[in-house]
């Protein structure tokens, strides 16, 4: 179950990456501060970079922590969140519980962003995820920002610093 899960993130990303025109911002023009977490880049997937806390060797592991950044163009407010939110009830329609769920829409340096914040648990299993996803339209540039700390809570306030360090 928990395989299908990062399977079901990657396919929605994919179907995002391949209906969206992509435009000049690259992501290699994004400035992302990897030293808040001390995460290594470990792949990039159909657009996706990916980024964990030993980079490509975790990517085989069950359920790292990590963080993911998907640029895209020409994307509306709602579609976008609209994306943050499936990730949401898809998580819910696995059976997990969830708690502290806080969402939000406002605005950082005067661009529009919605950002979603929760736990998912599996009691069952231990499993305890601690989810930090989130979306910045500059112009008209879509940035994608999707996290998970299963490493107790160490990392959630660390993703959600390296979120608001995005420069372009």
């Amino acid at each position: 179950m928990r395989k299908l899960k990062i399977v079901i993130l990657v396919f929605l990303l994919a179907i995002m990456h391949t209906t969206i025109t992509f435009g000049q911002l690259e992501l290699e023009d994004l400035k992302i501060d990897i030293t808040i977490t001390n995460f290594q880049y470990a792949t990039n997937f159909q657009g996706t970079n990916v980024y964990t806390k030993n980079g490509l060797s975790d990517i085989n592991t069950t359920n790292p922590s990590a963080f993911s950044i998907t640029l895209a163009e020409n994307v509306s407010y709602e579609d976008a969140k609209s994306q943050l939110e499936q990730l949401f009830l898809i998580s819910k329609m696995n059976g997990y519980k969830m708690t502290d769920v806080i969402q939000q829409d406002t605005l950082v340096n005067g661009n529009k962003i919605f950002q979603i914040s929760y736990t998912e648990t599996d009691e069952s299993i231990k499993y305890k995820n601690y989810v930090f996803n989130a979306f910045i339209i500059k112009d008209k540039t879509l940035i994608f920002f999707v996290s998970g700390d299963l490493d107790n809570g160490i990392y959630i306030e660390k993703f959600k610093q390296t979120f608001y360090a995005l420069k372009i």
